[in-house]
């Protein structure tokens, strides 16, 4: 069985009787990483403005290299908020749904961004993480098993397309599941703020477009049998397909926790 490898840095703390000195290259131990079939749901409230943002999304995408099979990230841009309000050459990246989410959470217009929220789980009593904490609260999250298996097919060309989302149950669950569907586009080129300036070509990745169903998705109650949906939409003339995915989350009905999440690509490219 092939494991994915995370390089772990190791803190030497210095012996009572001992000085030695350990080289550099000497500090760094392979580990690996078990296998796990959770896939996290990453979702960063992020904005052109926010000098900060590009460190997150480098966070995001250092955890997809790490383990690719178990994240899905989603960047949501507020709109009210004052770092995704377009100035300028700035794009438009902004919805409605993303600040819905973001209140939900406990933001709000005035919330410093980078925000993170993993799996819509509480950490130390708040939604809302700074991203230097992402990478530990996703492999903890990676770590439980998931109650239920998400598979997503999809078929389609040009700007419509069907995907159909197939649910499984791991174990017996009593609590009521509801399932969401949003598009996201990648590769979108555009003003991002800097610590130092402005990058004029800056990659936007992930990018929350719409629901395709509702906020907080479809209603399916306690499942307990295999269980399968079907939905088919358009993409909008604004929106590039082959960059392109449909994200599917499965949630807590009442709590909005995530049980389990996937992404399938429309077009040619993923990121």
């Amino acid at each position: 069985m092939n494991f994915k490898k995370i390089f772990l840095y190791l803190l030497i703390l210095p012996l009572m009787y001992s000085c030695e000195v350990i080289n550099e290259d000497e500090r760094l131990i392979e580990v690996e990483l078990a296998p796990s079939n959770r896939v996290v749901l990453l979702t960063e409230f992020t904005g052109w403005a926010c000098v900060n943002c590009p460190d997150a999304a480098a966070v995001a995408n250092e955890i997809i290299s790490i383990c690719p099979e178990n994240i899905v990230v989603v960047g949501m841009h507020p709109d009210g908020h004052g770092f995704t309000e377009p100035k300028g050459d700035a794009l438009d990246l902004r919805s409605k749904e993303a600040m819905d989410y973001l209140t939900f959470y406990g933001g709000s217009q005035s919330t410093g961004l980078p925000a993170g929220v993993i799996n819509g789980t509480k950490f130390d009593g708040e939604y809302i993480q700074v991203y230097k904490k992402w990478t530990a609260e996703v492999m903890a999250q990676r770590a439980i098993e998931p109650a239920f298996s998400l598979n997503l097919s999809g078929s389609g060309a040009d700007r419509e397309f069907t995907i159909q989302v197939d649910i499984s149950p791991l174990e017996n669950i009593s609590d009521k599941a509801s399932l969401q569907l949003w598009l996201l586009e990648s590769d979108i080129i555009g003003l991002q703020r800097l610590k130092d300036g402005y990058d004029s070509q800056y990659h936007h990745n992930h990018v929350f477009r719409k629901c395709l169903n509702s906020l907080w998705g479809d209603e399916l109650g306690v499942i307990t049998n295999y269980v399968q949906k079907t939905y088919s939409f358009s993409i909008d003339e604004a929106y590039v397909p082959d960059n392109c995915s449909v994200v599917a989350v499965l949630i807590n009905t009442d709590t909005k926790e995530v049980f389990q999440a996937a992404e399938i690509a429309l077009g040619k490219s993923s990121h």
